[in-house]
């Protein structure tokens, strides 16, 4: 995530919530009611913790010591075509666990300054064309030396994928012939894996003093350095999915998109290099879907929506099952309306396959744009719904 649109996403997220406090956000369904609702919060939180974030991170980690041994081999094995191959899924395979993860970008991930570290946006090539050229036998050290601009997901991206004007499909024999490049992805490789591992320990770790963070989400109260009751920590797992909803609708996609056709900007598009952008923003929608209903990787074609599995859903329903329903139902609209930019009616499969158009291209299309203002509209329903029936709750309910 991009640092600058994650400080704009929440400038917008306070606005709103102001609205809000004024009386501007609420519906017959939900936040506008009075009624106190006794809930008890500790089934929720701690699936969230273990189930979902701490997961969530454990398999972001796992994915980077693939990719690791991925361009490692791509350097040392002659940069084969079917190494070249692998590498590259490697990178989309990492992507998927670190983008369903920014529905909770709070904790480690902020406090150790891993997301400016792994994924700043944009990616500045000319900067890092010098940089190979002057350093060709870089180290992991060159690369912790470095600007986060230069390093991180978009640098490997750009490395494997190249620029994705024409197609996302650069042949080994390209990359062998950019200089210092082979070397640089293992350095970059190495880089990331330490920012992962980093961030896995702090959930399940005392890295800082103050115990593991996935046990001070776990277990609020008044003598927790960071949260002193079930209130304060629904209001951080709340916030998170707010944040991701403003910011996929209005900067990840909006501010590409511009105002009319004649101000679509390619350079705003983040994972253009792989084409992969479509499906980072289903996965960001999917980190929502996966804290909403307590199941990670939770696919609303197959599986059934229950507060059994203790996710946000069961501290909605408590207050309001037709409010429940509906931001479930606004989530699994919202995916779908990403999935149809590139033509999957039936699904929410955002694989950019042979004779799609990627978002990069689809932001220049007439056609494609029409289906982009649809999805930009149906994250704002949901964040709407967010800020103006969900967020309330909280001041309604007494937590057990």
């Amino acid at each position: 995530m991009n640092t600058f649109q994650h400080i704009k996403s929440l400038s917008v997220v306070a606005a709103m919530l102001a609205l809000t406090a004024c009386g501007g956000g609420g519906s017959s369904s939900g936040g506008g009611g009075s009624t106190t609702v006794t809930f008890s919060a500790q089934s929720v939180v701690d699936n969230e913790a273990d189930n979902i974030i701490t997961q969530t991170y454990e398999n972001l980690n796992s994915a980077a010591a693939d990719l690791l041994v991925a361009v490692t081999a791509l350097n040392t094995g002659g940069a084969t075509e079917p190494e070249m191959d692998a590498a590259q899924d490697a990178w989309k395979a990492a992507r998927v666990p670190w983008e369903s993860s920014e529905g909770f970008l709070f904790g480690p991930v902020s406090d150790l300054s891993v997301d400016p570290a792994i994924d700043s946006w944009p990616l500045n090539t000319p900067d890092l064309t010098t940089f190979l050229n002057n350093n060709p036998t870089a180290t992991k050290a060159d690369v912790e030396a470095a600007g986060d601009d230069l390093r991180g997901f978009h640098a490997i991206e750009w490395l494997l994928f190249g620029d994705g004007v024409a197609d996302n499909d650069k042949t080994a024999a390209e990359l062998s012939g950019e200089t210092g490049a082979l070397n640089y992805l293992v350095a970059l490789a190495e880089h990331f894996k330490d920012q992962t591992q980093a961030l896995e320990d702090g959930w399940t770790t005392d890295i800082n003093g103050n115990g593991p963070y996935a046990t001070l989400l776990k277990e609020p109260s008044g003598t927790n350095p960071v949260f002193g009751s079930y209130t304060a920590v629904m209001d951080e797992l709340i916030d998170g999915i707010i944040g991701i909803a403003d910011e996929i609708g209005n900067a990840k996609i909006a501010d590409p998109f511009g105002a009319s056709i004649g101000d679509a900007d390619t350079s705003q598009v983040e994972s253009q290099y792989s084409w992969n952008s479509l499906t980072d923003f289903h996965n960001n929608v999917q980190s929502i879907m996966n804290v909403y209903t307590g199941r990670l990787g939770f696919d609303w074609q197959t599986d059934t929506l229950t507060d059994t599995d203790n996710g946000l859903y069961a501290f909605v329903l408590a207050h309001d099952s037709t409010l429940a329903m509906r931001v479930f139902e606004e989530i699994r609209s919202a995916q779908q309306a990403i999935a149809l930019i590139k033509g999957d009616s039936d699904n929410t499969t955002t694989d950019i396959g042979p004779g799609d158009e990627p978002f990069r291209n689809q932001i220049s299309d007439a056609a494609g744009r029409l289906l982009i203002e649809d999805a930009i509209a149906a994250l704002n329903t949901l964040l709407n719904t967010l800020t103006g029936d969900v967020k309330p709750l909280i001041g309604n309910t007494t937590f057990q």
